[in-house]
């Protein structure tokens, strides 16, 4: 098993001292990188041995998922911007949550937001296809936006638009926020393809490490997650700079849900 956490480069070399496997970074902050500023964050990468693995905050508001404004053409172009630099740092996930993209205004047609999903889904699936980087639909919480908040409506979406390298993130954090966090996994473990956790230090735009007080709920949705046969990386999905001790601690309590997931 392989866990990671979300970090800014000034955090590689801390995150790898601690003991994580793999960076996941913010894919619009990857696309909007300038070619000097992609060479740096890939020697940095290389020079701190820290593979990045995964990719979150998948895109900015103004490619939309589904709303006013959405086009297939846009995203389209978009996902290609992103895919060669994905492929070069060698990425094997995009979890793809961006509520501002998907926020729908009063009276929208739920239909047809479902329809352009789809759409959304299916064009940007088949654009990282051939780098064989795995595209993860993000259900998130109603604090963060209104249209796709289950993790059965993003296993919907991956069993409708059918592409094979369309599969699901599994987000306690945000499960948790829906009151979901406990459902059984078995009927969903086909369709994840990658794992979020974490707690917040105050506010759902304050992501953190794990809460002490809750290290014991946490251990046992991970092994109900691992006792579905599920392989893939857990990442650690923050806001805030990474704290040693908290990183640390966090750190043994995921390996600890992992060497016993039944």
């Amino acid at each position: 098993m392989k866990f990671g956490c979300v970090v800014t480069p000034r955090d590689f070399g801390a995150v790898r001292k601690i003991g994580y496997d793999y960076a996941e970074l913010s894919g619009r902050a990857l696309q909007a990188m300038t070619p000097v500023e992609f060479r740096e964050l890939k020697s940095l990468l290389f020079w701190e041995g820290l593979p990045c693995r995964g990719l979150n905050a998948y895109c900015p508001p103004e490619i939309v998922i589904a709303g006013p404004g959405f086009s297939d053409d846009k995203a389209g172009a978009y996902a290609q911007s992103l895919l060669d630099r994905a492929a070069e740092l060698g990425v094997a996930v995009i979890g793809v949550g961006s509520p501002n993209s998907r926020t729908l205004p009063a009276g929208f047609s739920r239909a047809l937001a479902w329809e352009q999903t789809l759409r959304f889904f299916d064009v940007t699936a088949r654009v990282f296809e051939p780098a064989g980087i795995t595209v993860c639909v993000e259900a998130l919480a109603a604090c963060y936006t209104n249209h796709i908040a289950t993790l059965d409506e993003a296993c919907r979406i991956v069993r409708q638009a059918a592409r094979p390298n369309l599969k699901a993130v599994i987000d306690f954090y945000n499960m948790e926020h829906n009151g979901e966090a406990d459902i059984p996994l078995e009927a969903f473990a086909p369709d994840i393809a990658h794992a979020h956790i974490s707690d917040d230090a105050g506010s759902p735009l304050k992501r953190w490490f794990l809460d002490g007080s809750k290290y014991a709920k946490h251990i046992q949705r991970l092994r109900r997650l691992y006792a579905c046969g599920y392989h893939g990386g857990v990442t650690v999905e923050i806001d805030l700079p990474v704290e040693a001790g908290a990183a640390a601690e966090t750190l043994k309590i995921l390996q600890e849900a992992a060497e016993n997931p039944a």
